[in-house]
């Protein structure tokens, strides 16, 4: 009797660490991020991030985007217009510093133009006539899972804003709900 009882906490015990291995797993290589708004103030997301002001560098940017000359036969063509990155490199050089990678430019309604930073920091920027906004997503590393965005900054016209990223695990209840 003695015997049986080991046996069955033998058996348990591997069913157990076979069942936090699997969910440790599924949690680290499968887990999703949910956005959720902040409650912060404008004064306190521009104390937190004040990259996200708009610098006098970011507002040339703006004009001189706006004067290329492809980019206002695109937007004069009124149709979507969406360059490759050798052609963006090209036209946006003097913007691309050192560990800065352009990820789009297009012009459809508007420029839009998105850079990654080394560290998977995402810049956009969105132009338009009387519109100017900046939107800065902050990616971390966790141990044995990929990049997640952990926040989105955005500053339109001046209005800041902040999303918060929150990672969801993958728990029993939902791979059972899924299934």
């Amino acid at each position: 009797m003695k015997k049986i009882g080991i046996c069955l906490m033998v058996i348990l015990s591997f069913v157990l660490v076979g069942g936090l291995a699997y969910d440790f797993r599924m949690s680290s290589r499968y887990s999703v991020v949910q956005f959720q708004p902040s409650d912060m103030t404008a004064a306190e997301i521009k104390e937190e991030f004040p990259e996200i002001a708009f610098s006098q560098a970011e507002r040339a940017f703006y004009a001189d985007v706006m004067a290329l000359s492809e980019v206002q036969a695109a937007l004069a063509a009124e149709e979507e217009t969406i360059f490759t990155k050798e052609e963006g490199a090209v036209l946006l050089a003097e913007y691309l510093t050192e560990g800065m990678h352009l990820e789009e430019f297009s012009v459809s309604d508007g420029v839009y133009v998105r850079f990654r930073d080394a560290d998977h920091r995402k810049t956009a920027y969105t132009f338009d006539e009387g519109l100017l906004s900046k939107e800065i997503s902050v990616y971390e590393k966790h141990p044995g899972r990929n990049w997640d965005c952990v926040a989105i900054y955005k500053n339109v016209n001046g209005n800041y804003d902040k999303v918060d990223g929150i990672p969801q695990w993958f728990s029993w209840r939902q791979l059972r709900s899924e299934a």
